[in-house]
């Protein structure tokens, strides 16, 4: 059964906040430290895509993009990238520390994956309403 055009849309905006972010850099010298920084390129600096974690939620959010434009429901996969994704950059934000932190890409990347979670549970919780009002 084909979702109406407001469903299929809904997971598209977390999803061009993940892309957007993981076109940003993630990685940058922390503009508060003090002293020299060392002469170092990390990957990330560039952007998300020079990591493992960018790739795979570029790749992941594309594919969901595209099925939720055919009308494909992916209420649990929406909730397993979503918070899959979460986690890996929220670890990959904690484990900066000194005179290099999370740029703001990661964090426009952490949101929108957040985004992406809250909107496949909320399409679960409204499925379930559903079948229970039905049944």
């Amino acid at each position: 059964m084909f979702s109406s055009l407001r469903d299929r849309l809904l997971p598209l905006f977390p999803s061009f906040v993940v892309v957007a972010g993981v076109l940003m850099p993630w990685v940058q010298v922390d503009p508060n430290h003090e002293g020299p920084v060392i002469a170092i390129y990390y990957p990330g600096m560039g952007s998300g895509l020079e990591l493992p974690h960018g790739v795979a939620l570029l790749v992941a959010v594309g594919g969901l993009s595209v099925l939720s434009l055919a009308g494909r429901r992916l209420r649990r996969a929406e909730l397993v990238v979503g918070v899959g994704g979460a986690v890996a950059v929220g670890w990959f934000i904690l484990s900066w520390q000194g005179a290099f932190v999370p740029a703001p890409g990661a964090w426009v990347t952490l949101v929108g994956c957040l985004l992406l979670a809250a909107v496949g549970a909320g399409r679960i919780t409204v499925a379930r309403r559903k079948t229970k009002t039905v049944a």
